[in-house]
């Protein structure tokens, strides 16, 4: 059985199950596969540095591919409506691994590889939106911070590994291997999101706001306003460490950069393993901003390089920003997202995150080149800090303590009804 937790307003969650069921951890299982095909990307930066591109250049092959995400997301919408979100999870996670393929057999920087890089975006955001929409209806109703901790653990615990495996990968096998392992990876997502069950494909209800209106009413809703901008300050201190800390590292003498992602994700994933219910309880709006400023924090610190010991007070800070503001963004966008609205918001949030991903490391590559890595660092981090001062949901408290008065109604209705 399952159901959903309508607030005083009339907004629906989207949590709607009372368990974590098969689905939610098969859904787990095809996002962690996802996340470690992602984050062996960290070191596609320095796969272009070693054909001999720039800093910009770096930058504006990574935005590409955020660009060519954000152009298929009206599409990638419209096959969750048409196909349902597991359908267009699958198809696009096998069109993803056929795109990864593709990077093996080029070599330089022509068009070629280009061409790789816009096709490898376009459908593997697809499928991300598509799997996050996935999630929407698989969270325990009276838990969705906590629900939202764990399975964010899918992306943190492949930031760990990917990047320290990969980069053992590519000393031993060369990028060759790097972008099968990356295939294969992708493959076994899709053969994961086979087994998840069923639903019915998304069609119209009546009265039910769609399309361009949909999106309109929740950008311009006041309660996901300042939800929207953490999404933007999370993605800016995430672009900045995915785009550049390996090739900054290397230039600045340090032979090995994988302990850093390993530390950082580590330390995310502590964090959201002993402190995972400490969201419900201080409240999500209440935790949004302390963390995503904390997040800023480490991201400046990378500045510090090529000192291992600010390195790693870098990966220790940012780890635990990371390891509390995602989730409790994600949750309180999920829990202030009518039901019927899933996919649109699942596309605005990861929208934000390739928005980003286009003019961020392009425009942090020309930083760079322009007063060094060091000094692109220290600024990503004052923006990001400056931006988390205006992400605090408005009246949060007030909010945090209503939302948690409805949902103490609702497990009282449950006990009463056992």
């Amino acid at each position: 059985m399952t159901e959903r937790v309508s607030l005083p307003d009339g907004t629906a969650t989207g949590a709607t199950s009372k368990h974590f069921g098969r689905d939610y951890w098969l859904v787990f299982a095809a996002s962690f596969l996802l996340g470690c095909e992602e984050n062996l990307f960290v070191l596609f930066p320095a796969y272009l540095a070693d054909m001999g591109a720039t800093p910009s250049v770096i930058g504006a092959m990574l935005g590409l591919g955020s660009l060519t995400a954000l152009v298929s997301r009206p599409g990638a919408t419209a096959a969750i409506g048409r196909r349902g979100r597991r359908s267009t999870s699958v198809w696009f996670l096998v069109l993803d691994a056929i795109a990864v393929i593709l990077y093996a057999p080029l070599r330089g920087l022509g068009w070629g590889l280009w061409a790789v890089r816009a096709i490898h975006g376009a459908v593997e955001g697809t499928a991300r939106v598509a799997l996050f929409a996935m999630v929407y209806e698989r969270l325990p109703v009276d838990r969705p911070g906590h629900a939202m901790a764990l399975f964010s653990l899918s992306s943190v615990i492949p930031a760990a590994l990917a990047p320290w495996g990969g980069e053992a990968l590519v000393h031993q096998a060369g990028f060759g291997a790097f972008f099968i392992a990356g295939a294969i990876l992708l493959m076994g997502s899709a053969g994961v999101t086979r087994a998840v069950g069923d639903e019915r494909a998304g069609g119209s209800k009546e009265g039910e706001t769609r399309g361009l209106a949909a999106y309109r009413v929740l950008l311009t809703d006041a309660r996901l306003v300042p939800l929207w901008l953490g999404s933007v300050v999370f993605a800016i201190a995430v672009t900045a460490r995915f785009s550049f800390v390996a090739p900054f590292a290397y230039s600045s003498g340090l032979r090995s950069i994988g302990w850093y992602f390993l530390m950082c994700a580590a330390v995310a994933a502590i964090a959201r393993i002993l402190g995972s219910r400490v969201l419900d309880a201080v409240g999500l709006g209440r935790a949004v901003g302390p963390a995503l400023a904390v997040l800023a924090a480490g991201t400046a610190l990378i500045a510090g390089t090529p000192s291992v010991a600010i390195l790693a007070g870098a990966a220790l800070i940012g780890g635990l920003g990371q390891g509390y503001s995602y989730p409790a963004l994600s949750a309180l966008i999920i829990a202030r997202t009518p039901r019927e609205h899933a996919g649109y918001s699942s596309s605005i949030f990861n929208s934000i995150f390739d928005a980003v991903g286009i003019v961020g490391p392009w425009l942090l590559g020309l930083l760079a080149e322009g007063i060094g890595y060091r000094w692109m660092f220290a600024a990503a981090g004052v923006i990001a800090m400056v931006g988390a001062a205006f992400a605090v949901p408005r009246n949060a408290g007030t909010e945090d303590d209503r939302e948690r008065a409805v949902l103490n109604q609702q497990r009282q209705k449950q006990r009463d009804e056992a």
